[in-house]
């Protein structure tokens, strides 16, 4: 047997993810868009919207980038958790009314709750739910706990790479 291709043993698991709370927590609603995996100090991830496209400018689209250097530290339901705050933002740039870049305003506050996520500053109980820069943390039994739960009991559910160098 050869080994797994780690490109796209990582894509394939990253475009499920998203297709999976997609359906299950914005109704199918959310459009494509490029999942990419980027290091951008102390972020956890970002959203972009129309950061790609075809050269000829025929097609534009989307940036939900993943920071990996967390994912060693973090449960594969932490990160995934992070797929589900960008993909709220890709939801408020499609369907809502964004704010400034990087600011975090009551629409997608509501919509972060309406998915199981609890905006945060802090990432923990107690931090503001708007602001500049916010993180969350996971609803105990809320949407996105049970839609996680449910994908990760799928037995094709392939964990995410970790890095394995301390100083990357």
């Amino acid at each position: 047997m050869s080994p797994a291709n780690p490109t796209a043993k990582t894509y394939a698991a990253l475009n499920r993810a998203f297709d999976f709370f997609n359906d299950r927590l914005f109704g199918g609603e959310l459009p494509p868009c490029l999942v990419t995996l980027q290091r951008k100090n102390k972020a956890y991830g970002y959203f972009a919207g129309g950061r790609f496209g075809s050269k000829d400018g025929a097609e534009i689209t989307d940036e939900i980038a993943l920071n990996p250097s967390h994912f060693k530290s973090r449960t594969d339901e932490q990160s995934l958790s992070t797929l589900a705050h960008e993909m709220a933002h890709l939801w408020q740039h499609h369907f809502g009314k964004p704010s400034r870049n990087g600011y975090h305003n009551k629409e997608w506050a509501a919509k972060m709750h309406a998915i199981g996520l609890h905006p945060s500053d802090t990432g923990r109980p107690g931090g503001k739910e708007i602001g500049q820069s916010c993180s969350h943390y996971i609803i105990e039994a809320g949407p996105y706990a049970r839609a996680f739960a449910e994908l990760a009991a799928q037995p094709d559910f392939s964990a995410l790479y970790v890095e394995l160098w301390d100083d990357a």
